[in-house]
């Protein structure tokens, strides 16, 4: 989903972790992306300020500071983002960060958690894990175990045709095209698109494009100027239709995310 006037930041390469469990704070300017990478450990990534896209293999996430990711270890990720955002990663290895991440997934932050890796993103990366620090990372991992799941991932088909109309929407969101008109263009029939979208992404037509809409609705907040004109750039001819969507899927109204600071 990377643009060409984007940026492509670099990573600082480790080839082995200092410790078992490290933190990376790291400042990302608006407009760039990390390329599609991997690393043999887990990583759970969070943005205390902004909104960042996230796709992995099995499809894309849009992080806002109220969720976390997942990354499970060698699986293939890459970052947009089109606001500045404040990210604070951590890097779990070995059989623990495959166990914490399993198969990938996003989870609901707390207040808790949020202070223990605001503290923990403070520490060196060589902290003494027999001390204070050690434990405090002992105590964030107990804390990250016990977060709840969300559902908010958006899956990417394998289907070359559906893949075309994918793309198609991810580039205009707002697109209204049935898979009657679909289906002459992709050359399949109707019935087939939507068995095949039941199949490969576990959701039908309409709610995967409702899903993309409001991923992209999120990444475009505090670029669109009203929340009106934001509805109506994703495909919403009703902003209150579109405002209680939002609110259902981000936990959070659009206008909560706009007068953040």
């Amino acid at each position: 989903m990377h643009r060409h006037d984007f940026q492509e930041l670099s990573l600082p390469q480790f080839s082995v972790l200092p410790r078992q469990i490290c933190m990376r704070v790291e400042y990302r300017p608006e407009k760039s992306f990390v390329a599609p990478h991997r690393h043999p450990w887990a990583q759970f990534m969070y943005c205390s300020q902004g909104v960042m896209s996230v796709t992995a293999e099995n499809g894309n996430y849009v992080l806002t500071p109220e969720m976390a990711l997942w990354i499970p270890p060698m699986v293939e990720h890459s970052v947009e983002m089109v606001q500045q955002i404040y990210q604070e990663s951590m890097y779990v290895d070995g059989d623990l960060g495959a166990k914490l991440a399993g198969t990938g997934r996003v989870v609901s932050m707390t207040p808790l958690v949020r202070s223990l890796i605001s503290e923990a993103a403070t520490y060196p990366l060589e902290y003494d894990e027999a001390g204070a620090q050690g434990r405090l990372m002992s105590v964030l991992l107990d804390q990250l175990a016990g977060l709840s799941t969300r559902d908010v991932l958006l899956p990417l088909p394998q289907d070359v045709r559906l893949q075309k109309i994918c793309r198609y929407l991810i580039k205009d969101p707002s697109c209204s095209y049935s898979l009657d008109l679909w289906s002459h263009r992709v050359g399949a029939s109707s019935r087939t698109l939507a068995r095949l979208f039941e199949q490969e992404t576990g959701m039908g037509f309409r709610a995967w494009r409702q899903r993309l809409r409001l991923q992209r609705a999120m990444m475009k907040l505090g670029i669109e100027g009203s929340v009106h004109d934001l509805a109506r750039s994703v495909g919403y001819t009703s902003s209150s239709a579109f405002i209680t969507a939002f609110k259902r899927y981000f936990s959070i109204s659009p206008s909560q995310v706009k007068s953040r600071p």
